[in-house]
């Protein structure tokens, strides 16, 4: 455990936590002392990573809570917030970051399934995360200047825009104008909305991918102007932290790039 005071005791919700950045950042707030309320899809994988996720960070499991929950289900997410409130007896912030990836197509040879399923995880299961995790905030009494805090997590793909990542871009884009339509409505009521830009970092798909054709970890090394992928506990953790507690309290509206200079080199 390395207690923050500013994130101990709060109860954060995450989806797509079972594994790469949305298990990384479970980790590094669960070692601050947050409670974490876990969403993912696959409930055998979420059951192990919530055990990880305790393990890793030295906590009591009991701090660690996951309900299996597909995010393109409004119901299912509204579901997830109210168990997480029956646990911990309130929300405190949140984190939107399940994700589905698409399957790589070039836009003319998109199956229009795919295409679908990638909006409606995407960018329908922001929504849904959004709707009712501001609801709970709401009912929880929220008023200006109060230290609520959603993130949702976008892509540095929207700056560096690579072949056959249409769906995705479209997708993460969208996410974008979410957050900032959000924090328009609920800033002034207390409830901050960012978004959080990743470029490529080191999980579980990412290594099997780059194992597997070392030239595209090559070509994905060299985008990053630091000279190493993101570390999921470290950069994104750490980040996750500054917008979840008040040392980030005039930011909202916005996009913060985590990503080793990637889109500095895409020049965008």
């Amino acid at each position: 455990m390395e207690p923050d005071p500013e994130i101990e005791g709060r109860v954060i919700l995450i989806t797509g936590a079972a594994e790469g950045i949305g298990l990384g950042m479970a980790v590094r707030l669960a070692r601050a002392g947050a409670r974490l309320v876990l969403g993912s899809r696959d409930a055998s994988r979420g059951e192990a990573a919530a055990e990880a996720i305790a393990t890793q960070a030295g906590c009591d499991p009991g701090r660690v809570y996951f309900i299996p929950t597909d995010v393109t289900v409004e119901a299912e997410v509204e579901r997830l917030v109210r168990a997480g409130v029956a646990r911990y007896g309130r929300l405190d912030g949140a984190i939107n970051n399940a994700v589905y990836s698409g399957d790589f197509q070039l836009l003319a040879e998109e199956p229009a399934e795919a295409f679908e399923q990638t909006l409606r995880t995407n960018v329908s299961g922001v929504f849904h995360g959004i709707k009712h995790q501001v609801r709970q905030f709401l009912e929880q009494g929220a008023r200006p200047g109060d230290g609520y805090s959603i993130i949702n997590v976008s892509s540095g793909a929207t700056r560096d825009i690579a072949p056959r990542m249409g769906a995705y871009v479209a997708s993460k884009m969208a996410v974008e104008g979410l957050t900032r339509a959000a924090a328009v409505e609920y800033s002034p009521l207390g409830i901050r909305v960012n978004t959080l830009l990743f470029g490529v970092f080191e999980t579980e798909k990412s290594a099997r991918l780059h194992a597997a054709m070392p030239d595209i970890h090559a070509k994905n090394l060299g985008k990053h102007l630091v000279g190493r992928l993101g570390d999921p506990v470290h950069d994104a953790g750490e980040t996750a932290i500054f917008l979840l507690s008040r040392r980030s309290s005039f930011m909202t509206g916005s996009e913060l790039i985590v990503d080793g200079g990637m889109c500095a080199r895409a020049g965008r």
